[in-house]
């Protein structure tokens, strides 16, 4: 019986042994561990005021600011390219589904556009502070067209956000004018 089970151990441990190779490991680091390059190179002014009977905490306006920032540099990106991928972690799953449903590759950068100015009303903070419902007035759009052109607009948005996972995502966007 000692030998049985002995052998039988040893055919589970050499199992194990000949699988290793077969086995793959992911190398791509989870999204808190890794650079945002994008959300590094990105500049922006943001000011908020908040509006709503809940309000949020000193941290919590902080890491919503930082996330917005972040957030407008992947849809810049978005904008210039297409590249949905780039941008997945600050997106909620059924936009970022909806995106895919548009989705048709990365395409060579035709116009870039450039966020200069927020002003960001936060209208509901949830009593949990997991979801953020505001308007982002007077944001300030410069376009840049391969022929070196630029042109300016304004625009009023209005923008749900959900924190999910260790920050702030896009769940819904309206434009409300441009100008």
């Amino acid at each position: 019986m000692r030998y049985l089970f002995l052998a039988f151990a040893g055919v589970i441990v050499a199992y194990f042994c000949l699988l290793q190779p077969v086995m793959q490991r992911s190398s791509e680091k989870p999204v808190f561990l890794r650079e945002d390059t994008i959300a590094n190179a990105h500049v922006t002014n943001i000011t908020t005021k908040v509006h709503s009977r809940y309000k949020p905490t000193t941290e919590q306006l902080a890491s919503l600011v930082s996330d917005y920032a972040a957030l407008w540099a992947h849809l810049n990106l978005l904008y210039a390219n297409g590249d949905v991928e780039k941008g997945k972690e600050y997106y909620t799953e059924a936009w970022f589904n909806n995106l895919c449903s548009h989705y048709k590759g990365v395409m060579p950068v035709s116009a870039q556009r450039f966020d200069l100015q927020h002003d960001l009303h936060i209208i509901n903070w949830s009593s949990d502070a997991l979801v953020c419902n505001a308007i982002d007035s007077n944001v300030v759009f410069r376009y840049q067209y391969p022929d070196k052109k630029e042109r300016y607009t304004c625009a009023d948005i209005a923008i749900v956000l959900l924190f999910q996972g260790d920050h702030w995502r896009v769940d819904a966007m309206r434009m409300i004018n441009e100008y």
